[in-house]
């Protein structure tokens, strides 16, 4: 769905509409609440200033929250590479880097697919890119050593792929270090580099905490690599792989049949060849009082100055990717609240490049429901409905059902349909009111996942497949 640009008029239509609702608070004596006064600044579309190739708006979904209210504001971010002709010509040279389990639950049809799908990705490779391919098992093993593309290193690599087979257990740390080790040796300035990290089960040897293994995706990421992670069949930790990706600023794919694999690599080495924006940062600073929230499920750090800081990863020629993010507003007392600042900081290439808001966004705390639903863009609200929270929901059932918590997940779910139900009794969003309509078919699959055979497998299937559509539609843009 485009984002709907908002024109002068528009704004002025939802100004009058935040003043003609206020306006009417302040004169019925009968109340005691005092009036908003309306805001001086109502735009709900942003425009980042700056050089480059990459584009940065921001479209609010509400110009007021309520005094008492939940104080929460949604803003679409959207970050856009430029597509000249030229810039989508240009075919950088890559440096790939896959990392494979070869522990003995990837044996047979797993392995086979594995092997063939890195065979397909050398013979796409070409002399400007580089290659390695790192396996694990109880120990790592630097299987192809990083090297440049030649006819004869092609054939060797393939014979390699070739006769790999399946030992002992699932060192994933040992692997992750190999390739770390391969990254900083390797020079790779002015090239893009991406690791494709490979695993169908759950890290049992060497470091296997979720904090050693995120903390080397970080080192990954600080590398200026791009870490991207495939999970394949139904027994890895589809929440460890997707800390793994957002760490180490790349993408998280769940492969239930190994026989994708093949596109997997083809979607990776696509985008990483024509990337034109690499290290992307946003960054914001909130207002006093403002606090982020969440960021389209990306890992928030906070900077010494109190910036928020989160990494969506590289942006290749034409992309465009959606981001929401939510903040809460102090709601404690009528008046107008600025947002903070944002900005965006990104590579291209060798320089270094930052576009930034020219305004600061800002809304309007009000006391009236009048004012409140005068000032929601009700198409950006039905989009953060539809596009986040709606799989933010998603995700938090699956993670809910995976724990073994059916009541849990079931009050989740009917939680979702009171709060938005609410809303959108005033608004009349038909988007709205089909998503809300397809909760009966949710709520069906996770009473199923809890009732006759094989419980723990239904769940297991509902957990990474909730999770995985959940984490791919709240970053609409974000792979292809």
């Amino acid at each position: 769905m485009e984002m709907p640009h908002t024109t002068p008029t528009r704004r002025r239509l939802l100004a009058a509409g935040v003043l003609l609702g206020l306006t009417a608070l302040a004169g019925a004596a009968s109340r005691s609440r005092e009036a908003t006064p309306p805001p001086t600044n109502t735009a709900l579309r942003f425009t980042g200033t700056g050089s480059g190739l990459v584009t940065f708006t921001g479209q609010l979904d509400r110009a007021a929250v309520r005094t008492g209210g939940d104080g929460l504001v949604r803003m679409e971010l959207l970050l856009g590479a430029k597509n000249f002709i030229e810039q989508a010509r240009r075919r950088r040279p890559a440096d790939i880097v896959v990392v494979l389990d070869r522990s003995g639950s990837m044996e047979g049809d797993k392995l086979v697919h594995a092997r063939a799908a890195v065979a397909e990705l050398i013979q796409q490779l070409d002399p400007r890119d580089r290659f390695a391919l790192i396996s694990y098992a109880d120990d790592a093993e630097m299987t192809i050593p990083l090297a440049a593309v030649s006819p004869e290193a092609r054939s060797g690599w393939l014979t390699t792929v070739a006769g790999l087979g399946t030992l002992g257990g699932t060192n994933m740390s040992s692997g992750l270090d190999l390739a770390l080790s391969a990254m900083q040796a390797s020079g790779a300035a002015g090239r893009v580099a991406r690791t494709i990290l490979i695993s169908d089960g759950l890290a049992n040897q060497g470091d296997s905490s979720p904090e050693g293994l995120v903390a080397r995706a970080r080192r990954v990421a600080r590398s200026e690599w791009a870490l991207t992670t495939v999970g394949v069949g139904s027994d890895f930790n589809e929440y460890l792989m997707t800390a793994l990706a957002d760490a180490g600023t790349g993408n998280y794919y769940f492969v239930e049949r190994a026989t994708d694999l093949g596109d997997v690599f083809a979607r990776e080495f696509g985008t990483a060849s024509t990337t034109v924006a690499s290290a992307v940062e946003v960054e914001i600073a909130p207002a006093a009082g403002v606090r982020v929230v969440d960021a389209g499920g990306y890992p928030l750090e906070t900077t010494g100055d109190g910036h928020v800081v989160f990494r969506p990863g590289t942006l290749f020629a034409g992309q465009e990717r959606r981001i929401w993010v939510t903040l809460a507003v102090p709601q404690d007392a009528v008046g107008e609240r600025d947002l903070g600042r944002f900005a965006l900081a990104y590579k291209d290439g060798d320089t270094a490049r930052r576009v930034a808001f020219a305004e600061t966004p800002r809304v309007a705390c009000v006391a009236d429901d009048d004012a409140f639903f005068a000032g929601v863009d009700t198409q950006t609200w039905e989009r953060a409905v539809v596009v986040e929270e709606f799989n933010k929901m998603q995700d938090t059932v699956a993670r809910q059902v995976a724990a073994g918590k059916r009541d849990e997940a079931a009050a989740t779910v009917k939680k979702f349909r009171t709060d938005t139900g609410k809303l959108n009794d005033r608004l009349r969003s038909k988007d709205v009111a089909q998503k809300l309509e397809s909760l009966g078919a949710l709520e069906a699959r996770v009473d199923d996942a809890f009732q006759g055979a094989d419980q723990k497998g239904k769940q297991n299937r509902l957990s990474k497949s909730g999770s995985a559509a959940a984490y791919d539609a709240r970053r609409p843009g974000g792979k292809y």
